[in-house]
């Protein structure tokens, strides 16, 4: 008998893990962890872009900055491999979009300094530099509204659960039926869920 409990232990932990899983959110972290990987590319190739600012007063701070979104977007894409880790992916997220923006506003800042002549010289066109960083900024914003259909998805199915998990959502069973549907079970058991969303798993 404690065999069976044990059994029937790892059973609800393997089956709660699994409803609390949507096939459909899979397809968001997919899509995440895609986008995270294109940031690190990107990134890459702006860290090498930084020698056109080698001569102004902030090099250091862009090339440190761009190091650190290679960084955070490297680490989003080991998150991805872990759905369950959403709080954390989502804070992530969130270091990643304000390390950005702030690497984004000293850019500017070198651009606008160096077009004037102030706070040293920008060396050659640096056009693609810009389309680099609009790249990662266009990345960022899939990734949030991925995070926010994620987080919609699972209230929608939450809000679902409590309107039709009207039982218990364990009860063990010894033999005889379950329920109004005449559905007979001739041994141990036990059911997850309610209404059309029920699972019998007998033994």
């Amino acid at each position: 008998m404690a065999k069976t409990a044990r059994v029937m232990g790892l059973l609800i932990a393997s089956l709660v893990w699994g409803m609390g899983s949507s096939p459909a959110n899979a397809d968001e972290f997919r899509h995440i962890d895609q986008l995270a990987v294109k940031i690190q590319r990107t990134s890459k190739r702006l860290i090498g872009e930084m020698k056109h600012y080698r001569h102004t007063s902030e090099y250091r701070h862009l090339m440190a900055d761009s190091q650190e979104i290679y960084r955070l977007a490297a680490h989003i894409h080991d998150v991805t491999h872990f759905e369950g880790r959403l709080t954390h992916l989502e804070s992530d997220l969130r270091e990643l979009d304000r390390k950005f923006h702030h690497f984004e506003s000293v850019f500017e800042r070198v651009e606008h300094d160096a077009r004037f002549g102030a706070g040293g010289h920008v060396h050659g066109n640096t056009a693609h530099v810009k389309r680099l960083i609009d790249s990662i900024e266009d990345s960022i914003h899939h990734m949030r509204a991925d995070i926010v259909e994620i987080r919609r998805r699972m209230s929608f199915h939450r809000d679902d659960d409590c309107y039709q998990n009207t039982r218990p959502v364990y009860r063990t069973h010894y033999g005889g039926s379950y329920g109004n549907r005449g559905n007979l079970h001739g041994g141990v058991g036990f059911t997850i869920g309610g209404g059309s969303s029920r699972i019998y798993i007998g033994f």
